[in-house]
Formats: structure tokens, sequence, C-alpha cells
């Protein structure tokens, strides 16, 4: 999968492919401008912000069953 993320540091876009032979090689990816390690979890990436988003969804929707059945009617 291949996944643009900006360096938390200097903004620069970088591209992450997990296919590569170099970024498995690399124990961390690091910036392509300014060199600084790129985080695993990053705020901006699809992946983490889908992670999120799941999480969010199953809790509001436990909630709203949970109110529904407690709730009176």
């Amino acid at each position: 999968m291949i996944e643009k993320v900006p360096c938390l540091y200097c903004q620069t876009e970088n591209t992450l492919d997990s296919k590569t032979a170099r970024y498995l090689t690399d124990p961390v990816p690091v910036c392509c401008h300014c060199g600084m390690a790129l985080p695993k979890a990053h705020p901006s990436s699809r992946v983490y912000k889908t992670r999120v988003f799941l999480w969010a969804f199953v809790f509001i929707a436990l909630f709203c069953l949970l109110m529904i059945i407690y709730l009176p009617r």
C-alpha cells in the first residue's frame, strides 16, 4: 500500500510504500527532505484516521443501542 504522509517537522510529503525493499529494510522510515524519523502512527495517515473512525463509530453505536434499551418509552 502506498501512502503519502507529511513530515511533522518540515511538512514535506513523503511516500511510504510497504512493498518496496527499501522501506522493509529500514527500521524507521525517515523524511526525504530533513531526515527526521516519521512516526508509525502519523495523525494525517489514512490508516490512523480509519482506525480512529472505526473505534468512534463502534462506541457511538453501542451507546445508542444501550440508550434505546435503557430509556423508557
